[in-house]
């Protein structure tokens, strides 16, 4: 059985999403990005998501924070 990815910070420019993708796979997290097209003529609709496993969750939000990608506040439903 696959494990359930969750939504852990949306991008809108997909310039953004190289720098902290590489952060969390240097710290051993998966990640998935959701709606990124991966050809340089095309441009993503929409919002880009990344996505953590649901078991890398919390290691993930802290890292976030911990690099000054994202605030605790981000966080709080």
């Amino acid at each position: 059985m696959e494990e359930e990815f969750i939504t852990i910070k949306t991008f809108t420019f997909p310039a953004d999403v190289p720098i902290v993708q590489t952060f969390m796979e240097m710290r051993g997290i998966e990640v998935f990005m959701k709606n990124l097209t991966a050809s340089r003529l095309a441009y993503s609709i929409g919002d880009i998501e990344m996505q953590v496993k649901a078991s890398d969750y919390e290691v993930a939000k802290n890292a976030l924070i911990e690099g000054g990608f994202a605030e605790p506040e981000d966080f709080v439903l």
